[in-house]
């Protein structure tokens, strides 16, 4: 990669991060000069409608808690249905990726923006990458009025987030900016933030697990996960990717559980052929060169995230499914693939195996 010739589009976003800063929703409301909100929250963040809805005040036109992983069309369907009776000219999400999904389904068909208040660590709330699930398949594009343009970053929202969705959550951010080192459209730029927050995460995620109530902690990996969504949205989703997604659209698996069980597995088949950038994941994650996969799985025991396919519920006899259909749907690879290779792969995270340090 060169550092003297590459291109770099800064996105129209607007981040604010500090314990609290939830309680500015109306005075940002206002600055997008919004006068209908429709509010998107979550089941994971249920509780806090009472006082979100008194934050967005009498510019609440209506509240939707219909939420549910991958967005399925049905549901994004009806939800633009509802907005379009509320004339709604702003989406308020609070929650995981998923009410971010489904607000950025609703910004694509109406054209208005989105404030999102993010309570997990997925990150989607940074990207114009937006994904619909139908007849098992999850079909993703990218426009950039799905990109929210504001995000509140308040780490007291995550403070009650269960431990095992946070170190799920967590890795899902980990995935976006250990992929974008190589990923279609990386550049000195987005690496050097991907790079960022892959040390923030490395370091805060470990505290987290083990005090879950350290707002400091909770911040850096809030930090760390902005930086990875970040990075994601700026390159493009790869390899690992495109086989998390057909887990979740064809399988239905959480994306984030599988996004940990398969980060190591994916990233030990393509380190062969990327030195340089496992030298460059190496340091972040404070490992040896050769055993940045071994160290991702390590990690993922550490923070006691599902670590096989089986543990998720996938059968063994789907996994030739999985590869062919992960195989069709990915473009760009820095190592040469096809189902074959990839069902290997799977095998591996099938078993839950710690990947071998590479040669």
């Amino acid at each position: 990669m060169s550092a003297t010739s590459f291109t770099y589009v800064q996105r129209n976003r607007k981040m604010v991060f500090g314990p609290g800063v939830r309680n500015t929703l109306g005075a940002e409301v206002s600055e997008l000069n919004a006068q209908k909100v429709f509010l998107i929250i979550d089941g994971g963040a249920i509780a806090l409608r009472k006082s979100i809805e008194d934050l967005v005040g009498n510019k609440l036109v209506s509240t939707w808690t219909d939420v549910k992983q991958h967005v399925p069309v049905e549901l994004a369907e009806s939800a633009r249905s509802a907005v379009t009776n509320s004339s709604a000219d702003l989406v308020v999400c609070v929650g995981g990726g998923s009410s971010t999904g489904l607000a950025k389904a609703i910004a694509l068909s109406h054209r208005i923006p989105i404030i999102a208040i993010p309570t997990t660590y997925a990150g989607s709330e940074q990207t114009t990458i937006y994904g619909l699930t139908g007849d098992r398949h999850k079909q993703t594009g990218s426009d950039a009025i799905v990109l929210p343009r504001v995000s509140l970053y308040d780490a007291e929202l995550t403070v009650d987030l269960p431990i095992s969705v946070t170190g799920a959550s967590a890795f899902n951010a980990l995935a976006h900016s250990v992929e974008s080192l190589y990923a279609t459209g990386c550049n000195p730029i987005t690496t050097a933030i991907a790079l960022e927050g892959i040390r923030a995460i490395n370091l805060s995620l470990p505290l987290v697990m083990s005090s879950p109530k350290n707002i400091e902690a909770r911040a850096q990996l809030l930090y760390g996960a902005a930086m990875s969504g970040i990075s994601l949205g700026d390159t493009s989703a790869g390899f690992h990717h495109k086989i998390c997604h057909v887990l979740g659209g064809a399988f239905g698996l959480v994306h984030a559980d599988a996004h940990s069980v398969v980060l190591p597995h994916a990233v030990a088949f393509n380190a062969p052929v990327l030195p340089f950038e496992m030298n460059q994941l190496a340091h972040a994650l404070d490992c040896r060169q050769d055993d940045v996969a071994g160290s991702l799985w390590d990690l993922a025991k550490r923070s006691g995230v599902p670590s096989s396919l089986a543990q998720l519920g996938l059968h063994r006899e789907n996994l030739a499914e999985v590869a062919t259909r992960a195989a069709a749907e990915i473009r760009t690879n820095p190592r040469n693939f096809d189902a074959a290779s990839i069902e290997l792969l799977l095998q591996g995270a099938f078993d839950g195996v710690r990947p071998l340090a590479t040669n």
